[in-house]
């Protein structure tokens, strides 16, 4: 009590506290927020070093400073973005980084269904790890990434590679399987470019095949088809790229070889031309090349038929010495399969054409075209670490040396993430 003048006692003037400014992620949210940040790198994606020690600069002033308050918010919520877009996309750009991967990125994720989510009572860490993929594949390389960073410097004598070279092979692995979709249908077939391998899906079980792939110069893209037919002792028209780069020019110092290799040369009307009645200098070469069925076509005895836009055919060859051959990036980008009349039986599942039904009907020489009852899905990818079907971790050469540009994009700071992405105002960021 205070005394007056006058003697009447005063009571000292009530201060009222100051409310702290508003804030829209809650120490709780925050904390989660961080620990899934951190958790990133168990998945092959950089921490975010910037935008953690952000949020820990600015949280304690957040209570006395409306301007920290904010910018806290905002930090926050970029970096959810962030986090979101990585583990539902990647957090790279395949057609930066590895523009040979031509298979379509998911859709990005819906943010404001994600922050309906959070409103509404979710997680943080469950909102944001639902968004990664959950196939057997990925889980096997998170797995093995973990193993990895605790295994010993001397554990490269059994693998051959170094610790160091089995993460950026798992880390850029991890980062192409973030750029699939994340459903795939149980019954497929997928070809492992590094692998030199083909695996024939249904659901857990899975039949592998040898295989040959594109050489280094000539490199086989990652791509999505679907096969629809498979041909039975098919022609070969050979695209430009071979005509020109090799045909013509060895059909000019050897004409006979057209005939020895069993090649028709049609004109435009698609009339068959005497071979030594063409001058194989003329320039644009006014005719097409065609290598008639038999045992020196090129695509063997049977073709799958997967309509895409690379020119990539699946197919047998008469060069069969080669699938026993250690590294086999030996074709002009086509895949070519050991066995392909025992997979042409599995990819038809038609008890109307068993193995002994091809093979006849190959024995006639004939072309024949067989459809198949629903096309079959095939997915060709460049992944140098792949879980076998024990689930145990295999590792390949980096034969088209892609993996380096993928991880040196990963373990650049997301300020690049962040800034593409655009958050619409604070005000959209939900209470959390």
């Amino acid at each position: 009590m205070v005394a007056s003048c006058g003697g009447r006692v005063e009571a000292p003037p009530i201060v009222e506290p100051v409310p702290p400014p508003p804030r829209t992620w809650s120490d709780a949210a925050l904390a989660d927020l961080r620990d899934t940040a951190d958790t990133a790198v168990a998945h092959g994606l950089t921490r975010p070093s910037d935008a953690l020690d952000n949020l820990a600069r600015l949280e304690p002033l957040s209570p006395r400073d409306a301007e920290a308050a904010r910018r806290l918010d905002q930090e926050a919520d970029q970096l959810f973005v962030a986090l979101a877009t990585a583990f539902a996309i990647g957090a790279t750009d395949p057609t930066i980084v590895d523009p040979e991967w031509r298979i379509a990125r998911p859709p990005a994720p819906d943010i404001d269904m994600l922050r309906r989510a959070l409103r509404n009572g979710a997680g943080v860490s469950q909102t944001l790890v639902s968004l990664l993929p959950t196939s057997p594949e990925y889980l096997a390389l998170v797995a093995e990434l973990t193993r990895v960073r605790m295994s010993p410097n001397d554990e490269a004598e059994s693998t051959g590679l170094t610790v160091s070279e089995r993460e950026t092979r798992l880390r850029a692995s991890l980062e192409r399987w973030r750029w699939m979709p994340q459903s795939l249908p149980k019954r497929r077939i997928e070809v492992l470019a590094p692998f030199f391998e083909l695996r024939m899906r249904e659901g857990e079980v899975s039949i592998t095949h040898v295989a040959i792939v594109g050489a280094r110069r000539t490199q086989t893209p990652s791509f999505i088809a679907a096969i629809e037919t498979i041909t039975l002792n098919p022609a070969w028209t050979p695209p430009s790229s071979i005509a020109v780069g090799e045909l013509i020019p060895r059909f000019r110092r050897d004409p006979d070889a057209v005939t020895r290799e069993s090649f028709d040369v049609l004109d435009s009307s698609g009339r068959s031309v005497d071979p030594a009645a063409v001058d194989w200098r003329a320039w644009p070469f006014p005719f097409t090349l065609r290598q008639r069925p038999g045992p020196n076509n090129a695509l063997g005895r049977l073709r799958f038929d997967l309509p895409n836009p690379y020119a990539v055919f699946l197919h047998d060859t008469p060069s069969r010495g080669l699938f026993a051959r250690a590294d086999r990036a030996l074709s002009h980008g086509c895949i070519r399969v050991a066995e392909p009349v025992a997979l042409a039986t599995t990819v038809l599942a038609d008890t109307a054409w068993d193995q002994t039904a091809i093979e006849a009907a190959i024995d006639t020489g004939a072309t024949q075209t067989i459809a198949l009852a629903s096309p079959l899905p095939i997915y060709v990818l460049y992944v140098t670490a792949a879980a076998d079907s024990t689930g145990a971790v295999r590792y390949a050469d980096d034969i088209y040396r892609r993996d380096v540009a993928v991880v040196r994009a990963l373990d650049r700071q997301p300020r690049n993430v962040q800034a593409a992405i655009r958050v619409t105002s604070e005000t959209e960021c939900t209470q959390m």
